[in-house]
């Protein structure tokens, strides 16, 4: 059996452009007219009327697993917040070339700025909270290594993951409608980024099940926060009071233990829902 991934484009008939003309909708809907369902990430800057060249795993990405052709619409981000139309001129094995007619400014970035402090676990369990995170308008994740850490990265193999967590990132970017990829930091070590980061502006939290403080009574949030979140060990007692010690609040996230990967996704959910665009 042959399963094909089915791309939808959407188009207005005439009678109901003139309507939403009439009703002063028409500039949304020629943004829904215009842009293609897929969406594609780009390293490179983007510019109108210019004539983008893909190779290698984009290349085949969009001729192999999209199955596009030529003459086919798609949507091109490069990170810089807006959207840009292209049309597939050329499309081979190897190669692809999309032309770029137009740039529109979009973005669905939440006005909270969340820097997710994320405890380094097994590799399925990090990669879901890396596309979870990104999916929720996170800002920034860097990995954390803990006292507690199941996973150890050598250098090498570091590097390695660290290139799989930013691919995640924009394949989440491609699927939710982000413009924007959050940044992907290297793995480093809690005493380390403590020392390289200082006490800041922005609210640091730390989940910790016996805290006194509820996750309802954090309120004086302003335009950004910094979430700490533990392996599946969690933290010792001496990381928590290094925290501490550094401008952190532990907070208390409901009576069930859970999962580092539940934890992530459900505090991010609630921190946006509360101060961010989830409301």
């Amino acid at each position: 059996m042959d399963f094909r991934i089915q791309r939808i484009d959407f188009r207005f008939p005439q009678d109901a452009l003139t309507w939403l003309d009439v009703t002063g909708l028409n500039v949304n809907a020629q943004k829904i007219i215009t842009m293609s369902k897929t969406r594609i990430h780009v390293e490179t800057p983007i510019t109108d009327n210019s004539l983008i060249k893909l190779s290698g795993t984009r290349a085949r990405y969009v001729g192999r697993v999209l199955r596009l052709k030529v003459n086919d619409d798609l949507t091109l981000f490069d990170g810089s917040g807006a959207e840009f139309l292209g049309t597939v001129k050329v499309i081979n094995k190897s190669n692809a070339e999309v032309f770029v007619s137009r740039r529109i400014e979009k973005s669905v970035e939440s006005p909270l700025r969340m820097h997710l402090l994320q405890g380094i676990s097994r590799s399925g369990r990090m990669d879901l909270v890396i596309q979870k995170a990104t999916e929720l308008g996170v800002t920034q994740i860097t990995p954390i290594i803990t006292d507690y850490s199941v996973v150890r990265l050598e250098l090498r193999r570091a590097k390695k993951r660290l290139t799989h967590w930013r691919s995640i990132a924009i394949s989440a970017c491609e699927q939710c409608g982000r413009n924007v990829v959050p940044k992907i930091n290297a793995p480093v070590g809690l005493q380390e980024w403590i020392d390289n980061n200082g006490n800041g502006h922005a609210m640091r939290l730390i989940l910790k099940p016996q805290a006194s403080t509820s996750i309802s009574s954090i309120t004086a949030v302003e335009s950004s926060l910094t979430l700490l979140i533990g392996p599946e060990g969690g933290f010792s007692n001496p990381e928590y009071l290094l925290t501490s010690s550094n401008g952190f609040k532990s907070i208390r996230f409901g009576p069930r233990i859970m999962r580092t990967e539940t934890a992530a996704i459900a505090i991010i959910s609630v921190l946006q829902a509360l101060h961010g665009d989830l409301n």
